[in-house]
């Protein structure tokens, strides 16, 4: 699997919340919850920090393999109790527990706007490919006969409850029937979803031909022609923009 990603920063005003990282046969994209500035999230690191350090131990966990992890247990080992078609879950699950031990004696993580983020993992395991889709990003799986398929989770986020990982999507995919698989976060997504400039598989297409960068640029042209929000309502006029773009020809 060859791996290029981008991220960009929507606010010169805060932080990337975005997380983006890979490794050989593995890559996970995070989006902080991005809330008012001000908000009370009862955690003294922040949001992109939370993203930043769930990505991290949910990559680390997911490159343990594929069986027992190492560490405390916190659910258990995938391909013993997990059923074959949750993929990645226990691994999320770990990762949830990772963070939230790591902050619980400073931070408050009973409170409701405690730090939070969207998951998305990908996993090479053999001639096959996991995948995982936890909250509003999407995954898009580009498949050997130019079909794309467009996967987006639901209203479960990461926060400090690792029991949230059984709310993901999963799937397991032959590495063979795929072109490539594409991660992104919602600021990504925006020329399909939001702007309709083009179909999920234009998106797709985009990001082969020119890039991660071009789908990025192209939705910053696209924002700035709307600068108020009025053409197209959202919340955010810039938000955090990054997607990983991972080819599996000749796999």
């Amino acid at each position: 699997m060859r791996v290029a990603w981008a991220t960009d920063q929507g606010s010169p005003e805060r932080l990337n919340e975005d997380f983006v990282a890979a490794a050989s046969g593995a890559a996970v994209v995070l989006d902080g919850c991005g809330l008012p500035l001000g908000t009370d999230l009862g955690c003294v690191h922040g949001t992109a920090w939370y993203a930043r350090s769930l990505g991290t131990r949910l990559l680390a966990r997911i490159l343990d393999g594929p069986g027992p992890q190492a560490g405390p247990p916190v659910a258990p080992p995938e391909g013993v109790h997990r059923p074959a078609r949750r993929p990645l879950v226990a691994r999320l699950a770990g990762a949830i527990a990772d963070v939230a031990a790591a902050h619980r004696a400073t931070c408050d993580l009973t409170v409701p706007t405690t730090p939070a983020a969207t998951v998305l993992a990908l996993r090479v395991r053999g001639v096959l490919v996991d995948y995982l889709v936890l909250a509003d990003s999407t995954v898009l799986l580009e498949h050997a006969t130019g079909a794309v398929e467009e996967i987006t989770g639901g209203p479960y986020y990461a926060g400090a409850d690792p029991s949230v990982a059984e709310e993901a999507i999963t799937g397991t995919v032959p590495a063979a029937d795929l072109r490539r698989v594409l991660m992104l976060t919602d600021g990504a997504t925006r020329l399909a979803d939001t702007f309709a400039a083009t179909s999920w598989a234009g998106l797709a297409r985009l990001a082969a031909e020119h890039g991660p960068d071009a789908v990025i640029d192209r939705t910053r042209e696209a924002e700035r022609t709307d600068p108020q929000g009025r053409r197209w309502p959202r919340r955010k006029i810039h938000d955090d923009a990054t997607l990983a773009v991972c080819e599996f020809s000749g796999m």
